[in-house]
């Protein structure tokens, strides 16, 4: 469907400068060393997921041949049974990057000194999502910086990506990994559509493999501004104690396609139709 957002427009990747100084190790306490050394790692394992995010080398690794499977029933539990598990694990990781930004703002709410790990760490990440760099990172930046990093409801994911990718059988899914019809926009970055309007210049992105793909797609929606009003209700439903739920974000995609409320109207019937929300948290 060729949605509109420009992904990764906000992206950069984590430089190894913001790891922590070198500190001796014999002079900290093991706890002390933990807590230090704990969310150091966390940066480490987020320079990782910014790198396949930004990622547009050779495809490693290819979806299985959906197409192959004949039945439409088939083919669309073969499809949810490969991606869910992604979606799960793409969730894994920014629920437990978004515990260490939580921790960091206790910490800050009781007027302790913040751990410089962990300061480091939302440095880098309110740069990898569009946040101006701050040297002091106030509990302001963290608020919002925490709207952003937290999960996309796994029948969303699955939705979205049957409804971009035809249950996995589109060229550029099948070419590279692109489930959600993202672009780049950089010659030779991914793969050229066919039928591109006349002077348009974006290609369609290209994976190394799916699980890079989902992490995109989530990066995308958390943070580009036309997915303000989803991360609006997805932290009105934090604060509420509510579940996140996929119908409940669906909503927030009105501008990811040129379709418009009729693309939310698609989304969400592909999510009831395939009792979808069985995935969510």
């Amino acid at each position: 469907m060729f949605p509109p957002p420009e992904e990764n427009r906000f992206v950069t990747p984590a430089p190894h400068r913001l790891a922590a100084p070198p500190v001796s190790r014999r002079a900290i306490p093991r706890k002390t060393a933990a807590r230090w050394w704990r969310p150091v790692a966390v940066v480490a394992v987020a320079a990782a997921i910014t790198a396949a995010i930004v990622h547009r080398g050779p495809v490693r690794e290819h979806l299985p041949d959906f197409g192959a499977i004949e039945d439409t029933s088939a083919r669309k539990a073969a499809f949810i049974d490969h991606l869910a598990p992604l979606a799960r694990l793409v969730n894994a990781e920014q629920t437990a990057l978004r515990a260490q930004l939580l921790a960091l703002d206790e910490d800050l709410a009781a007027g302790r000194a913040p751990d410089p790990g962990l300061l480091a760490l939302a440095r880098a990440t309110a740069v990898r999502h569009g946040l101006e760099p701050a040297e002091d990172i106030d509990r302001v930046l963290l608020a919002r910086l925490i709207t952003r990093v937290d999960i996309v409801p796994p029948s969303l994911t699955l939705a979205q990506a049957a409804a971009e990718s035809g249950w996995g059988t589109s060229r550029f899914a099948r070419k590279g990994n692109n489930l959600f019809g993202l672009r780049c926009h950089r010659p030779g970055c991914g793969i050229v559509p066919a039928k591109r309007a006349p002077g348009a210049r974006f290609e369609v992105a290209v994976y190394p493999d799916p699980t890079a793909a989902v992490r995109a797609y989530v990066h995308n929606l958390n943070t580009h501004p036309r997915y303000r009003a989803l991360r609006r209700t997805r932290a009105e439903l934090r604060a509420n104690g509510q579940p996140v739920t996929g119908p409940a974000l669906a909503h927030g995609l009105v501008r990811y396609s040129e379709i418009g409320s009729d693309y939310v109207t698609l989304v969400r019937s592909i999510i009831a139709d395939n009792n979808l929300t069985r995935f969510d948290e």
